[in-house]
């Protein structure tokens, strides 16, 4: 128990269900504020990964996995993505089948643009938050990120 007196098991399953409850409704409120957007809700986070190390090219296959999208989602997605001219696609040297893709200056800029976009909603969600409750919930959910993202399920 801890000092509440809540058992602990009690407490995670609390937390995983004010976890999905948060997903389906920042899914939903995605939804709404990515509409008029130039790129959905999926398209942007395949493009947004690409920020992170914007001088790596990736594989369609390492994107899969990483992204949790299966393979014809994200053949879609990033064929989407290449016709904007948001990613480039080589093939590869030692086998010709494979697409090594990266993101271009004008996917770098669409990116920028959209959180651009994206931010009066996200300031509006977090305002009641002080500076220092956000940056203890920050840590909180990286850390989070962190134990999934080292431990996915296959």
């Amino acid at each position: 128990m801890n000092k509440s007196g809540i058992k602990r098991q009690d407490s995670e399953a609390r937390v995983m269900i004010v976890l999905g409850i948060i997903n389906q409704l920042l899914t939903t409120r995605y939804s709404r504020v990515f509409k008029g957007l130039p790129l959905n809700q999926s398209q942007f986070g395949v493009l947004n990964h690409f920020t992170h190390t914007p001088d790596k090219s990736w594989l369609v296959s390492d994107l899969a996995n990483v992204m949790e999208i299966n393979q014809p989602g994200i053949t879609k997605i990033v064929a989407v993505l290449i016709d904007k001219g948001l990613l480039a696609s080589t093939t590869g040297q030692g086998d010709k089948r494979k697409r090594n893709l990266k993101i271009t200056k004008k996917g770098l800029s669409v990116c920028e643009k959209m959180v651009q976009s994206l931010l009066p909603d996200i300031s509006l969600t977090l305002s009641d938050w002080s500076n220092r409750d956000l940056t203890h919930f920050q840590s909180d959910l990286e850390k989070l990120m962190g134990w999934l993202d080292e431990n996915r399920i296959a």
